[in-house]
């Protein structure tokens, strides 16, 4: 991927974070309405903080593409965390389907193949980093 792929994802994620439905408010429903058990990961007062971290999270997808050392260490320190709240490998992957999925609904008309296929590389490749202190074996990826 390139310079080109790079402004294509960070165009797609501006759109998003400016669009009139929040991202982070859509995900979360998305994934709490399939995986309910999740939600007592989150704690009672810390949705607001995920939904700052998403943000962050995927504009280190978007910069990732120019291969920023910061990122994995991020994603590492992140994982520790994930580690902690016993988050499993699985989770993961019900995680970025729910990001990729947000992403196409939020961006319509303009979501097309190839942001699709960038988005869910990039996402899996976050995953794969974050999936670094999970005690259960990783599955396919995001």
């Amino acid at each position: 991927m390139g310079t080109e792929d790079h402004e294509l994802l960070l165009q797609s994620l501006d759109r998003v974070m400016h669009g009139e439905v929040d991202l982070s408010t859509r995900l979360y429903e998305r994934l709490f309405s399939r995986h309910p058990e999740l939600r007592e990961l989150f704690g009672p007062n810390s949705i607001p903080v995920q939904e700052e971290m998403i943000t962050e999270t995927l504009i280190s997808a978007v910069d990732d593409l120019e291969g920023l050392p910061w990122i994995e260490d991020n994603m590492q320190l992140l994982s520790q965390k994930h580690s902690d709240a016993d988050v499993t490998s699985e989770m993961y992957d019900w995680w970025a389907e729910c990001v990729i999925e947000t992403l196409a609904e939020l961006s319509a008309p303009d979501w097309n193949r190839r942001l699709e296929e960038l988005w869910r590389k990039q996402i899996a490749r976050l995953c794969e980093l974050m999936r670094a202190e999970t005690t259960t074996p990783c599955s396919k990826g995001g």
